[in-house]
């Protein structure tokens, strides 16, 4: 083999294992329970949770200390900040994804509208929304413990490499537009639910409604 060709075969061979690394990439698997803990700064290395920060929305720059795990989410949720979160419908949202984006929106419930949005959510929105696309999925969880207790969270279950594709540079793509719209009568019913000028309504965005106002991207930066 000639010097040229060693050399073209040494980069291909860097490209393949760049392209092997990428598509390995860390990530998290959500489940049916996830304790929350928002902090300030990175936590020290050994942290009981993966680690995200906030990088698009309201919080940016704030950390989260997540945990899926059901005994290391009974330890993280002895912190006095952590929130516990349970998954609505399970039975509905099929097996749970690996994620390396949390797309947090803190929904606002109507509290007389609590118990028929939850079942709303496993009868009508985990169904129609859970599995979206393989690569972009809502989850609508409850906070059932912790300073958040009663409050909902939508979760945009992503990818880098999805909300690249969905939301370019923050921006709606054409295919969030073609992904949510044949979901978008569901908002009809949807706004029934939730407390007046916390959503989205804007029929520029791809996904309004199911959008609140108030959200914040998480980003992995350390996994479990």
């Amino acid at each position: 083999m000639t010097i040229g060709a060693r050399a073209a075969a040494v980069m291909i061979g860097i490209g393949i294992l760049a392209g092997t690394a990428d598509a390995e990439a860390p990530k998290m698997r959500l489940g049916e329970v996830l304790v929350i803990v928002p902090l300030e700064a990175a936590p020290p290395g050994g942290a009981q949770g993966a680690v995200f920060q906030a990088d698009r929305g309201g919080r940016k720059g704030q950390y989260l200390l997540v945990t899926a795990s059901a005994a290391k989410a009974a330890s993280a949720s002895r912190e006095d900040r952590a929130s516990e979160y349970r998954l609505l419908s399970p039975e509905t949202t099929g097996t749970l994804p690996d994620v390396d984006v949390l797309g947090i929106h803190y929904i606002k419930v109507r509290p007389e509208r609590a118990q028929a949005f939850e079942q709303f959510v496993g009868r009508t929105l985990h169904p129609a929304v859970a599995n979206l696309r393989p690569d972009l999925r809502l989850l609508y969880y409850k906070a059932v413990a912790g300073p958040d207790a009663g409050n909902y969270i939508a979760l945009f279950a992503l990818t880098r490499e999805s909300r690249d594709k969905y939301w370019p540079g923050g921006s709606d793509s054409d295919d969030l537009r073609a992904a949510f719209k044949p979901v978008h009568p569901l908002t009809t019913e949807l706004s029934t639910y939730l407390v007046e000028g916390s959503a989205l309504t804007d029929l520029k965005f791809a996904a309004a409604v199911f959008e609140s106002r108030t959200w914040t991207d998480f980003v992995l930066v350390q996994p479990q």
